[in-house]
């Protein structure tokens, strides 16, 4: 029998999480702050950070079965991993670790061998709108057909980025993604610009982290910080 996604339980879940996280902040705050609490910062951040994309996954999850379970999943990793870094760890934190005693069981089943393995083989439904389909279907195309054939020579050889590229990125746009239109750039503002940032991204990614999507994350920041 397949397993059905539980969203009801994957907000509680998220709702006791964040409770506990906000609890620790204060511990931190309390204790002097970051710099004198680093390690405990780090792992806050690491934690809150996991929260707060579950629980965009919310809304995604329940657009169909394959979403949902696809966030449920996500969730009770989540979940797995702030236990893991609260164990042993409880007075520095300043929380009652059984307070994540309820979501044992999602965990168990959203974290069990073969229901992972089910989800291994699908491709989460990305609900794209027609613009960025083709943000999608240009950036896929260009990392398959120019980057994929040259990632592994660059990075075994620690070779520079190639010219073609580098040159190639620059005439799809993707150096311009968030340079508003005025100054010849792509960005019109609003949250559209940051989803074509993230799907180009991710598609040059799937073809080389080093030389696609790190490639043009680094004028991406420098664009947002002018």
């Amino acid at each position: 029998m397949s397993t059905a996604p539980d969203l009801q339980t994957a907000a509680a879940v998220i709702n006791t999480a964040r409770a506990m996280v906000d609890t620790a902040i204060q511990t931190l705050i309390a204790k002097g702050g970051p710099d004198a609490n680093q390690t405990l910062a780090y792992d806050i951040a690491h934690v809150a950070a996991a929260i707060e994309t579950s629980r965009g996954l919310l809304e995604y999850g329940a657009k169909g079965t394959v979403e949902g379970n696809i966030t449920c999943a996500f969730t009770a990793d989540m979940v797995h991993d702030f236990i893991s870094r609260l164990i042993g760890r409880e007075k520095l934190w300043g929380v009652d670790p059984s307070g994540l005693s309820s979501a044992h069981d999602f965990v168990q089943t959203y974290r069990e061998p073969a229901f992972l393995a089910s989800l291994a083989d699908q491709q989460g439904p990305r609900h794209l709108g027609d613009e960025f389909e083709m943000v999608q279907d240009t950036f896929r195309s260009f990392g398959a057909k120019v980057i994929a054939p040259q990632a592994e020579h660059v990075h075994r050889h620690n070779g520079d980025v190639p010219e073609d590229v580098i040159a190639g990125l620059a005439e799809i746009g993707a150096f311009g993604l968030s340079v508003p239109v005025e100054y010849d750039g792509f960005s019109e503002g609003g949250e559209g610009e940051y989803m074509a940032s993230v799907i180009a991204t991710e598609e040059l990614t799937r073809a080389s982290l080093g030389i696609g999507g790190s490639l043009i994350t680094r004028p991406e920041i420098l664009t947002r910080a002018l």
